[in-house]
């Protein structure tokens, strides 16, 4: 993306900015619509109403725009659950708040998730290897959840567990609803976001009983 110094560039790059996220917008809805492999940077400039000139000065092609809708809405993500889990006092209610706050964020961007699953799943490399599939990555993503667990296990608020394996959980209900929400368009994230909540609160306390 191209800008300018100055007032005049930060104006330019502001304008670009937004535009780079209306045609991501337009992606989301035309993937909703179409499915991945129909959505074609054609049909994305339709629905934007942009020429594809515009989608190409902004992205370098399909794959960078899908791409960036990903990254997109995992920043938007943080954006939406940093601030909840700054409020909550302790790592059990900081656990709980992030359980919490991501389910909230997948439930008030249904459409959004359902496109960025579709292209998690078709994205792939030169190589053919899927783009978001690397064990680094999913390490990048669970290591907050991971310092909150141990820092919890550190304090004593929490029980004897494997981190990394709770944290390992946590993830896959999350990501498990992405997906649900794909098969599922009147699945109730609320009445289950309420009950992982105490499953996961229950699984981390101390001295839990196994019956």
């Amino acid at each position: 993306m191209r800008s300018g110094n100055g007032s005049g560039g930060q104006q330019r790059s502001f304008i670009e900015d937004a535009r780079r996220r209306q045609i991501i917008a337009s992606a989301v809805e035309v993937i909703s619509e179409v499915g991945y492999g129909n959505a074609s940077l054609a049909l994305i400039a339709k629905h934007a109403g942009v020429s594809k000139g515009v989608i190409s000065y902004h992205f370098d092609g399909k794959d960078d725009l899908m791409t960036q809708l990903v990254i997109q809405l995992y920043f938007a993500g943080g954006e939406f659950m940093a601030p909840r889990i700054g409020r909550a006092v302790g790592p059990r209610a900081q656990l709980l708040t992030y359980l919490e706050s991501n389910l909230d964020f997948i439930a008030a961007n249904r459409n959004y998730v359902a496109a960025m699953t579709d292209v998690v799943v078709n994205l792939r490399e030169e190589d053919g290897s899927l783009k978001f599939a690397s064990v680094d990555g999913e390490r990048e993503i669970i290591a907050p959840l991971l310092e909150m667990l141990r820092e919890g296990k550190r304090v004593g608020d929490f029980g004897d567990f494997d981190a990394t394996l709770m944290a390992e959980s946590i993830r896959d209900v999350i990501d498990g609803v992405a997906g649900r929400v794909v098969r599922d368009p009147e699945f109730d994230i609320a009445a289950y976001s309420a009950h992982v909540c105490r499953v996961f609160d229950v699984a981390t306390r101390k001295g839990r009983s196994d019956d």
